[in-house]
């Protein structure tokens, strides 16, 4: 099985994908008129994490995209790619970034001055009525590494949520909505930790520190700092809606067996994640796969494929949901996720590569031309990923070398373009 989104761990990697802006003047922006109401709760209220009994998983995704774009439809998004969508005109919803490294060594806060880079971001996705989306991703690579201690350091901590108060700090300064998902793969290291013997509830990590109030009399553990960092994203930023990364990995089933417990593993996730804050996110993010499939198909770019033999195992998944792995086996498992958590889902990196027929040629296997079907799959089937909990889905490249906005074909522009016209309503 696969732990974890190979190489996505390179900071150098993160960085060059995302780059810093150069400065940007501020604009207008929001997204859509109001649509009808579908019986519920008022779609205008903001569902609180402590939501009372009757709000139902689909509640909260119509109430977070009512907070997040001024209506209540199944939102669409676009990332990894500064001004990708708007130079390609792809109708979206969200703009997700990476946010990567201390401030302290080369990361994100320094890519312009003072985290600006956050600010600038947020302005261009204003320009274009969008709404702003982080992705921070940092723990992940101290545990990915072996580097538990890093939690324990106190210089590093005192960095990490220096940083982290930064961001947040930004956001509240646009006087917008922001999205921000929390930590791809940490989750799912947490969980391993867990299996091996030790709990995040008795994995240290510092979150005392008289410059981030927020947190103070929260226990110095990998639960707490989670908890740590939500409450300084409430308390400076109310605007802002967070959310977990959910790792599968992190409860593991064969994709490829007909009796795997799918809904267990959804369940356990969820269950582990809530232990370590996830009651008082907004949302969670899943994902499907962080390579176009035709990539992972070839071994990681080379010269021959296999369909089931490369290094994920068989990662193009059939559409008739017949054969295993499968797009109904994926939504099931979603589905136990957000019943568990009572938090709808946002897919996020969704590969953007087009159906090939073969894994290689034909547009299935080349550099930049990777072949997936995950873009027609969603688009053709927003209703079941509303039924699995879903609030909207984002595309995106986990690597360089995949297919992306400017290899497509266009591909996810007019699938865009023609799912605006008539967007799935919460």
């Amino acid at each position: 099985m696969s732990t974890s989104r190979a190489g996505l761990s390179s900071r150098a990697l993160a960085l060059g994908l995302t780059g810093a802006f150069a400065l940007l003047g501020c604009g207008g922006g929001g997204g859509g008129g109001d649509d009808d109401d579908t019986g519920g709760p008022d779609a205008s209220v903001v569902v609180p994490p402590d939501a009372p009994a009757g709000f139902t998983v689909r509640d909260r995704a119509r109430a977070l995209a009512q907070h997040l774009r001024g209506d209540g439809h199944f939102m669409i998004g676009v990332g990894n790619d500064n001004s990708g969508p708007y130079d390609h005109a792809v109708p979206i919803d969200l703009h997700y970034a990476y946010l990567v490294g201390y401030g302290d060594d080369g990361g994100w806060p320094t890519w312009n001055a003072d985290g600006m880079y956050a600010t600038y971001f947020a302005q261009a996705a204003a320009q274009h009525g969008v709404t702003p989306m982080y992705t921070y991703y940092q723990l992940a690579l101290e545990l990915e590494n072996g580097n538990d201690a890093a939690l324990a350091d106190g210089g590093r901590m005192h960095q990490y949520l220096t940083d982290m108060r930064l961001l947040f700090t930004r956001i509240a300064e646009t006087g917008a909505p922001a999205v921000v998902t929390l930590e791809p793969d940490f989750f799912g290291y947490l969980m391993q930790r867990a299996d091996a013997g030790t709990p995040p509830d008795q994995l240290v990590a510092r979150t005392q520190f008289a410059d981030v109030p927020e947190c103070a009399g929260l226990p110095e553990t990998a639960a707490g700092l989670m908890r740590c960092v939500l409450a300084i994203g409430h308390t400076l930023a109310p605007e802002a809606r967070i959310g977990f990364h959910a790792s599968q990995w992190g409860a593991w089933f064969d994709a490829t067996d007909p009796g795997a417990d799918v809904e267990a593993s959804g369940r356990a996730v969820g269950g582990f994640l809530r232990s370590v804050g996830a009651d008082a996110t907004d949302f969670v993010a899943v994902e499907t796969l962080d390579r176009d499939a035709g990539f992972w198909e070839t071994g990681g770019g080379g010269g021959t494929c296999s369909a089931t033999g490369g290094p994920r195992g068989p990662v193009y998944w059939d559409a008739d949901n017949v054969a295993l792995p499968n797009f109904a086996q994926h939504l099931r498992w979603v589905g136990a996720l957000t019943e568990e958590l009572q938090r709808p889902a946002i897919w996020w990196q969704t590969p953007l590569g087009v159906p090939a027929a073969t894994c290689g040629g034909a547009g299935g296997g080349s550099d930049e031309h990777w072949r997936d079907n995950r873009v027609r799959y969603f688009f053709d089937h927003v209703d079941e990923l509303v039924d699995a909990g879903g609030a909207g889905a984002t595309f995106g490249t986990g690597a360089g070398g995949q297919t992306n906005l400017a290899t497509d074909g266009d591909q996810l522009k007019d699938a865009a373009t023609a799912y605006q016209a008539a967007p799935f309503a919460l």
